[in-house]
């Protein structure tokens, strides 16, 4: 099969079939590369079939844009390349064995060839470019089973040993984490619930920075793999949007040949060098989420963060703000204007997660770890709801996990009992337990008195109703304290109060 370029001469001779056509994007990587071609396939019935985008990168390159031959039938050594979406390689996959190993050949791609994998992962231009949005996991892992015709994502199990404080007299924590593609309830989302300063928030800055940074394991624990991966995770996704964390976000490393590549979704700026920087304002955040539009627009992700629009639509506020739209517009037409305006008349709320699902559609692959710390700080529960079941639909399509830090009940209805950790603290004593009883759709009080037993009793209402019932003679005559304004859960918890009173 012949292989021509957009601008070639010699493709306006020709009738446009059976052909590979490149065509080149102005898109440059850190100033310094041009290398990302969209690849089309013209058939027999001279009909255009764009198969993905393609970074196509040389040994020693020095030039920003690779030296490709006008016309080829087949890439020589110099050059190598790979596919910047698993759709890409999924496309490849429909069109037959023949046909995709016959593209992948011709150009050289690195998710095939072992050796050739080996030497281009050494080069600058891959480093910073073939692999700025494309991990080096997903290239051995994903990329390189739909390469040889393997579809079926697999399972993985991990483990979190936290490190041991100085003060304590019981052994860390250890935190085990179990994915299972296809299951129902789905295994994708876990939770860490507790009480407000149990160390949830200590526990994933500690997740973070010994994924991130080379630090001594007795310091911040580490994570151990139950498979043949060195590292557990292709990439580490951390979403916070607290204004009260101490923590400071961690600088992007661009060479992911050398670590996991990370990616902070939240309201603070990375600091550059010691100098303290102001929260993100509406209108960085709004950028933010246009740049992310301008990612989730093209291939599988677009139906990735549609299907996520759909479910978060569940919401009467982003169904009518009808955000869905911009993932329909054509890829040539100017999405700008229309996606400022959507997010700039959205709420707070609305903001956040609309953002934090684009940026997560943006960033999440195969065997991603997502961190989620307090969600319901800016979420209504019904839109939490909504936001848990797109954010888990998106886990099971890229075989990845999350793990969020909670105190909501809310969030424990959405996942099954073996998927929660309850995190409980005394002194300087933590520890970690599972619940007793089964949590996936269950009664939000039942799952608030399973979590965090007397503290509910001892507070709010409860304490209102206890100290009535202490004052007065019988049911009728606290009744009347409260005028009669009484819902149906506190007059059954102030009859009990009575009947314990006169035992």
């Amino acid at each position: 099969m012949d292989f021509y370029l957009s601008d070639s001469r010699l493709l306006q001779r020709i009738e446009k079939k059976n052909i590979i056509v490149l065509n080149h994007s102005s898109w440059d990587d850190w100033f310094t590369y041009n290398t990302l071609y969209r690849v089309s396939y013209y058939d027999d019935d001279y009909n255009e079939i764009i198969l993905g985008p393609v970074k196509i990168g040389e040994f020693n390159m020095e030039e920003r844009i690779p030296r490709l031959p006008e016309k080829f039938t087949s890439l020589d050594d110099t050059f190598f390349s790979v596919g910047q979406d698993v759709s890409y390689y999924e496309l490849l996959n429909s069109k037959g064995e023949v046909f995709r190993d016959a593209i992948l050949e011709a150009l050289n791609d690195i998710s095939l060839k072992n050796e050739l994998f080996d030497n281009a992962i050494k080069e600058r231009v891959t480093k910073q470019s073939l692999l700025r949005s494309v991990s080096l996991v997903s290239v051995k892992g994903e990329y390189r089973r739909l390469a040889q015709g393997i579809v079926e994502l697999t399972p993985y199990d991990f483990t979190f040993y936290a490190p041991k404080h100085f003060k304590s007299s019981i052994n860390p924590m250890v935190l085990d984490f179990s994915v299972k593609p296809k299951s129902n309830p789905p295994t994708n989302i876990h939770v860490i619930i507790g009480r407000n300063g149990v160390g949830k928030t200590h526990l994933f800055n500690n997740m973070i920075t010994s994924l991130i940074e080379e630090r001594s394991s007795k310091k911040v624990g580490y994570f151990e793999s139950k498979d043949d991966f060195d590292i557990p995770f292709a990439n580490l996704v951390s979403v916070s949007f607290s204004a009260f964390d101490d923590s400071n976000p961690i600088v992007e490393k661009r060479d992911k040949t050398k670590s996991i590549s990370y990616s902070y979704i939240g309201l603070k700026k990375i600091e550059k060098g010691n100098i303290k920087q102001p929260p993100k304002s509406p209108t960085v955040l709004k950028n933010e989420f246009v740049k992310s539009i301008e990612i989730c627009r093209l291939g599988a992700k677009n139906e990735r963060w549609l299907n996520a629009l759909k479910t978060l639509e569940t919401d009467p506020i982003f169904k009518e703000a009808e955000v869905s739209q911009i993932a329909k517009l054509g890829i040539e037409e100017d999405f700008t204007e229309l996606a400022s305006n959507i997010f700039k008349n959205l709420s707070s709320g609305h903001k956040i997660v609309l953002l934090t699902i684009t940026r997560l559609v943006e960033t999440v692959e195969e065997r991603s770890l997502v961190l989620l710390d307090e969600p319901e700080g800016y979420l209504h529960p019904p839109l939490l709801s909504a936001f848990i079941r797109a954010l888990s639909d998106l886990l099971k399509r890229r075989n990845a996990v999350a793990i969020i830090g909670t105190h909501s009940p809310v969030v424990l209805q959405e996942v099954p009992k073996n998927c929660i950790w309850n995190l409980r603290r005394h002194g300087a004593d933590a520890i970690a337990e599972r619940l007793e009883m089964e949590s996936f759709g269950e009664n939000v009080g039942t799952l608030t008195q399973e979590v965090f037993g007397l503290e509910v009793t001892d507070s709010g209402f409860h304490r209102i109703l206890k100290d009535i019932a202490e004052r007065t003679e019988n049911f009728d005559e606290a009744i009347t304290k409260f005028n009669n304004q009484l819902g149906l859960e506190a007059r059954a918890i102030l009859r009990n109060l009575f009947y314990q009173k006169n035992l």
